[in-house]
C-alpha cells in the first residue's frame, strides 16, 4: 500500500485500492500478485478492470494475462507508467480500437503445434506425429509466436494454457 499511497488519483483502503475515475470511465481494482497463478485467479474473482501488480520477475508471463479489462504492471515501475494502466483501464474502448477486436487466430496447423507443445512434446515428436519436417514445425511456431506476441514456447505454452482456461473469458479452442 505504500507503494501507491502517494498516487493522489488513487483512493486506498486496507482492503482494496480503486483508482479514482470520473463516471464515463471504469474505475479499476488493483492488487498485488506474487506469481502468475495467483494473478489468474484474482482476474477469474473480479469481475471489473483489474490492475494486477506484481514483483517484476517474470514479467513477460503476467502480460499475458492483459486485455482489456485486465492490466499488469511490476511494483517498481514509475508512477506514469502506473497511471497510464490505469488509464487503459478505465477507457477500454480506446484499448479496443489501439489493439483491434480480432482475436489470434490460427491455422488448423499451427493448432496442431500448439496442442502438441502443450502435451509436452517437442519439435522433432511434433514432426514425427505430424508427419512433417521439425524445420516446418519450427516455421509453425515462429508463425504462432508473431500471432501470439509471446517470445519462446514456454510463453507460447502459457499462452495457450491461459487463452484455453475452461470457464474463461478467452475460453475455446487453440
Amino acid at each position: 500500500m505504500a507503494r501507491l499511497a502517494h498516487l493522489s488519483n488513487l483512493t486506498i483502503t486496507p482492503v482494496r485500492w480503486r483508482a479514482v475515475g470520473e463516471a464515463s470511465g471504469a474505475v479499476p481494482m488493483v492488487c498485488w500478485c506474487a506469481d502468475v497463478i495467483s494473478a489468474l485467479s484474482a482476474k477469474d474473482l473480479v469481475t471489473e478492470a483489474l490492475l494486477v501488480l506484481h514483483p517484476g520477475q517474470g514479467g513477460p508471463l503476467f502480460s499475458l494475462l492483459e486485455d482489456e479489462r485486465c492490466a499488469t504492471c511490476a511494483i517498481a515501475e514509475s508512477d506514469e507508467l502506473i497511471v497510464q494502466k490505469i488509464e487503459r483501464l478505465r477507457f477500454p474502448q480506446a484499448y479496443r480500437d489501439r489493439v483491434g477486436e480480432a482475436g489470434t487466430y490460427l491455422t488448423e496447423r499451427e493448432a496442431d503445434v500448439v496442442r502438441l507443445l502443450v502435451s509436452g512434446l517437442d519439435t522433432g515428436q511434433i514432426a514425427e506425429r505430424l508427419g512433417i519436417k521439425a524445420a516446418t514445425v519450427t516455421a509453425h511456431k515462429k508463425h504462432i509466436f508473431l500471432k501470439s506476441g509471446v517470445r519462446n514456447t514456454a510463453q507460447l505454452v502459457a499462452w495457450a494454457l491461459i487463452r484455453n482456461r475452461p470457464g474463461g473469458e478467452r475460453g475455446g479452442t487453440v
